[in-house]
């Protein structure tokens, strides 16, 4: 038994990259997939070799099985990675690698088979005396005429996860058309429609263990997650170990999970998923048969890399480590910072990443690929990276990942990185007291920084920053040195006009003392100084403290600006004859004017929820576009009629194309 020669990478993004680094260290060469609009990434650049997908959608790139397995046999790869999504759980596609004398790496098909529907795998759960959440399991075909339904409950989907097509119900009123939704979300994204639905588990935390398993019967698990902080059932905070749970109720799970690995003759690494209720009971949940997105944290406090670990079992090498062997060491907290718009329902952004300031510490591990010299927009995945921390205790991650995420400075897509802040600071949070409704709960705390003005000091910083922003704009138009042209505002514009996130100031700017400039608003003089340590960041020092500001123009004489984790957009009227204008055009108020509701993403028309003519009210839906794996609602910005529908169902739509026209 021998390790593969060649890999296939069956995946893209920050996974395909992790999956090259480890095979690399193993000596395995490498075979990745491409869209080609991702053919600049790093995981390409760092494979053997990369094999170009097109630039259509799922269906004819990751999620087409027989093209995936033909460009194995053509590179003469011996091995698949599916890496996590997309095929890692399709047990037709482990089959077609057995069939190819391909070695998959995971479990075999018929385990695949039967983890890959909920339903069953509760049922055996069931049958090893593994508790499992009361409620009803019915296929979709059933739900409709069941009427001794137990509310709330929660559909979903019977062969895949990550939250998809996972829907909560309240009442039978809503049942008809959620579980409508929800088959057609599983079906999008999982290639099966099948649904079931089970009673909803209030107040509960996630718990989940990590197995490892060879192909010589030896099972081992590297203890547990807690990844209780979901927004819209989607994990975006995961921690190791679980501090929630007692000695005996950890024993109990880590037997529970061990006892379901067994059963199945378990290979490969997994992930066993329970629910704790608020009286410290579990429930097994599901378990899924693949990479986990959140396996960082175990790495960084067992110190094993689960990835090489499942290049070797796949090779049929025995585990090299037994269950005594694997010990904890401090903990670890991931974040997931993804492209999404907080301010309008957490929309998917497929928006260039155009800056993004990326941490270095030792005890801090970041999964991403990020290629800034030639940025793309992502058309399959939000998620933009992974942080992780690791500390001796709870407190120092929390600590670390805190003033990190902070430091971030992404200019580009809207991001969840001030959200993610909020939860990292929430009382609840810091003294882990949360459940999985911890983000539904908190929903006003958490995203009410969306209204926050800048206090005084981060405005002083802001118009100092303009301040040394239409120096560098006027000195790109003169090729002069700025602080040589003394006077330049002074003489000619005592005041200059200036406009803030869309509000609009009047700033007196003496500049003079070229190693001092200044600003007068509302009769308060500021001075300040600038370091500039690139063509995209300055370090503006008020008061001898300096804070480093990153910066972007876009193609309207605006620039974008980000300081800390919030992006402004600042501009000056007037500066060039369209400016005025094109400001103007970007300002929200303008395009309401204009009524003419725009695509926030790259998508395809899934439901048109109005018809023309027809009178609707503010925030009420439009239509519903199905991107990057999710399902997003377009609601009115105003009262109007509905004047024209420019979209059809089953339409491709991409970023600003017109959708609706309003009409006052």
């Amino acid at each position: 038994m021998a390790l593969p020669e060649k890999l296939l990478v069956a995946n893209r993004g920050e996974i395909a990259l992790r999956i090259v680094k480890s095979a690399k260290q193993l000596g395995i060469k490498t075979v990745v997939l491409y869209a080609e609009a991702e053919k600049d990434s790093g995981y390409v650049a760092l494979a053997d070799e990369a094999v170009s997908l097109g630039m259509d959608g799922l269906n004819s790139t990751f999620l087409n099985m027989e093209r995936i397995i033909e460009i194995a046999l053509t590179t003469g790869s011996t091995a698949i990675h599916p890496g996590y999504g997309f095929l890692s759980e399709n047990a037709d596609f482990a089959r077609a690698c057995e069939k190819n004398r391909i070695a998959f790496v995971g479990p075999d098909s018929s385990v695949l088979e039967l983890m890959g529907d909920k339903p069953a795998a509760k049922k055996l759960a069931a049958k090893l005396g593994i508790p499992v959440i009361a409620g009803h399991n019915i296929e979709f075909s059933d739900i409709i005429t069941f009427e001794s339904l137990e509310f709330p409950l929660l559909i979903k989907a019977s062969h895949g996860g990550g939250g998809k097509g996972m829907q909560i119900v309240h009442n039978q009123a809503e049942l008809s058309a959620l579980a409508l939704s929800s088959s057609r979300a599983a079906l999008n994204y999982f290639g099966n429609g099948a649904i079931f639905v089970e009673k909803l588990l209030k107040d509960a935390r996630h718990v989940e263990v990590q197995l490892l398993g060879d192909q010589h019967g030896q099972l081992v698990h590297l203890f547990e997650r807690e990844c209780s902080i979901q927004r819209n059932h989607q994990k975006i905070v995961e921690e190791a170990p679980a501090l929630c749970l007692n000695p005996q109720l950890r024993a109990d799970i880590l037997a529970a999970a061990l006892k379901m690995g067994v059963a199945v003759h378990y290979t490969g690494a997994g992930t066993v998923e329970f629910l704790v209720d608020q009286n410290g009971n579990y429930y097994f949940m599901e378990m899924n048969p693949r990479i986990q997105v959140e396996h960082a944290v175990t790495e960084e406090v067992t110190g094993i890399d689960i990835v090489a670990e499942q290049l070797k079992i796949a090779a049929g090498l025995p585990l090299s480590f037994t269950q005594e062997d694997i010990k904890l060491k401090g903990h670890a907290i991931e974040v997931r910072v993804y492209a999404e718009d907080p301010a309008n329902g957490f929309i998917p952004s497929s928006a260039e990443l155009v800056h993004i300031n990326l941490p270095n510490h030792p005890n801090l591990r970041m999964e991403a690929d990020i290629n800034l010299e030639r940025p793309t927009g992502n058309q399959f995945d939000p998620l933009l990276l992974k942080l992780i921390a690791h500390g001796s205790d709870r407190l120092q991650a929390v600590g670390l990942l805190s003033k990190t995420i902070h430091e971030l400075n992404v200019i580009g897509p809207p991001t969840n990185v001030q959200y993610l802040e909020r939860i990292l600071c929430h009382p609840k949070y810091l003294q882990n007291n949360i459940s999985v409704e911890f983000c539904a709960a908190n929903h006003v705390e958490l995203i009410e920084y969306q209204n926050e003005k800048p206090d005084s000091l981060d405005q002083a910083y802001l118009f100092a920053m303009a301040v040394a922003l239409r120096y560098l704009a006027h000195f790109k138009q003169t090729n002069r040195n700025p602080w040589d042209y003394l006077g330049f505002w002074r003489v000619n514009t005592p005041y200059i006009p200036i406009s803030i996130d869309g509000l609009s100031y009047q700033l007196g700017v003496n500049v003079n003392d070229k190693s001092n400039p200044g600003f007068l608003s509302e009769g308060i003089y500021t001075s300040f100084h600038m370091k500039e340590w690139s063509a995209t960041c300055l370090e503006i020092f008020i008061h001898q403290t300096g804070r480093k500001i990153y910066y972007q123009s876009d193609p309207s004489g605006r620039f974008r600006v980000s300081c800390g984790s919030k992006c402004h957009s600042i501009g000056f009227p007037g500066l060039a004859e369209n400016l005025a204008e094109s400001f103007e055009a970007g300002n929200p108020a303008t395009r309401e004017e204009k009524a003419e509701v725009i695509s926030p993403m790259h998508g395809k028309i899934m439901e048109i929820l109005v018809k023309e003519n027809q009178w609707i009210k503010k925030d009420d839906p439009l239509l519903v576009i199905e991107a990057m794996k999710t399902e997003n609602k377009i609601l009115s910005h105003k009262d109007a009629w509905v004047r024209k529908i420019s979209v059809r169902v089953g339409t491709q739509v991409t970023d600003r194309m017109p959708l609706i026209l309003l009409e006052d």
